[in-house]
């Protein structure tokens, strides 16, 4: 899901209300969204985005290479308080829970200046969970907009605790078993059916998204491990906006 330009004029207003107070940041990106990137950064501005994937780098990053690593988050080796903004889009999830995502946690308050924030928008369970069934009723009804949507919503249905996640190939073996023709699912919904295809890549994929609330987001944020407090909360407004909020967390000692 790429970020809206709602979701753009979030990351925007808060990072810029940092740059008003302080200086010209010193960013560190997790993952290479090229539209964080293009973002108004003040002359200055020292941009480091790091991503584990040589490929997506190649596809798609619009940096020079000397302002991307290729690296897993967890084995970054930057400096002690050498960043004051990170930023990522939906990428908490792609992490184990608990440990994996609290080790990111305490390497982001390390590397972060004592005045540093983050900047990220998460994908969050909702308030209300569901069943892949009452997801698959709403795709045949109409109700789902989008591939994104889909793709998100029967994600998380699946998911029975965080700690276990939500195997890939699980949401195409449920999509695939209610309708076996996706081309024909196409069609009807009036969706390409290239975009519809491309369900595919998740077929025989062992790769786990583990998907959290936003209450449990902020306890690892600001408890445990913590080191930092909320500072800003937005929610969009389009399909799902309550499920991808932005959130800035300030660093705070203690």
């Amino acid at each position: 899901m790429r970020p809206s330009g709602q979701d753009l004029a979030y990351y925007w207003d808060i990072a810029a209300e940092w740059v008003r107070k302080h200086r010209a940041p010193r960013v560190l990106q997790l993952g290479v969204t090229p539209e964080l990137y293009d973002l108004p950064w003040p002359e200055g501005t020292d941009f480091l985005a790091v991503d584990r994937t040589q490929a997506m780098i190649g596809a798609i990053w619009p940096g020079s290479q000397d302002s991307v690593l290729c690296e897993d988050w967890l084995s970054m080796n930057l400096p002690d308080g050498s960043r004051d903004i990170v930023l990522c889009d939906g990428g908490l999830q792609l992490l184990d829970y608990p440990e994996g995502q609290s080790n990111l946690i305490r390497i982001l308050r390390r590397v972060l200046s004592d005045e540093g924030l983050c900047i990220f928008r998460f994908y969050v369970l909702p308030v209300q969970g569901e069943t892949p069934d009452s997801v698959i009723r709403d795709l045949l009804d109409g109700d789902i907009g989008s591939l994104e949507t889909l793709k998100l919503r029967l994600n998380m249905s699946l998911q029975k605790y965080p700690e276990g996640g939500v195997v890939c190939e699980h949401v195409y073996e449920t999509l695939v078993k209610a309708v076996p023709n996706l081309e024909e699912l196409a069609v009807k919904l009036g969706w390409p059916v290239e975009r519809m295809l491309l369900m595919n890549d998740y077929k025989g994929m062992e790769f786990r998204f583990y998907w959290l609330s936003l209450e449990q987001i902020v306890d690892l944020f600001c408890r445990h491990p913590g080191g930092f407090r909320v500072h800003r909360l937005e929610t969009p407004s389009y399909e799902l906006g309550q499920r991808c909020p932005t959130v800035a967390l300030q660093c705070c000692s203690g």
